[in-house]
């Protein structure tokens, strides 16, 4: 059977995690999610005055990878533990493109590790499947929204993405199944 969203992990993302995420994004979208092969980061997305990737860079990566496969329009997700970064803003968890139908997030900003915290797989779970939730539902044309517990307010620290959790309000989660149908 072919699958509506592919998953790619990127270089050493724990396999136990993306896992989870694929079953989460499986469960939320109502989609048939498999997991692809693993990718690299490309070299030339590393900027050394920031020590971050550039976001878009990855997002290059999946949507040429998605060109060779001419069967079905497939959603492409994508998941890193690199920092991320687009050039107007200090870092980002993640981002995404309606246009080329594929989205990336990183863990490294969400790992309570990266900020000499124990380790702790149940937060980095919830972190990293918010994040995916919510960068694919840019994929399917949902902007930031207004309210602050959807998964689709706009996060600019961790105390907002634990805070808003992975589950869409009900007006995003209406215009979500009205797009999917046009997506």
């Amino acid at each position: 059977m072919l699958a509506d969203i592919v998953i790619h992990a990127f270089d050493q993302v724990e396999g136990d995690l993306v896992e989870a995420v694929r079953v989460t994004v499986e469960k939320v979208f109502k989609m048939k999610v498999v997991l692809g092969e693993k990718l690299s980061v490309p070299a030339r997305s590393y900027s050394r005055e920031r020590a971050q990737y550039l976001s878009t860079d990855l997002l290059d990566v999946l949507a040429t990878h998605a060109r060779g496969d001419e069967r079905i329009e497939r959603i492409r997700l994508g998941i890193t533990n690199v920092d991320l970064f687009v050039p107007e803003l200090n870092f980002v968890f993640g981002e995404a493109s309606s246009a080329r139908r594929v989205a990336i997030f990183s863990t490294a900003r969400l790992d309570p590790v990266g900020y000499g915290e124990a380790k702790d797989e149940a937060i980095l779970l919830r972190r990293a499947t918010t994040e995916a939730v919510h960068e694919l539902g840019h994929v399917f044309g949902l902007g930031h929204c207004s309210r602050p517990g959807c998964v689709m307010w706009f996060s600019n620290t961790l105390s907002e993405t634990d805070r808003k959790g992975s589950e869409f309000c009900q007006r995003c989660a209406r215009q979500l199944d009205t797009n999917k149908l046009t997506h």
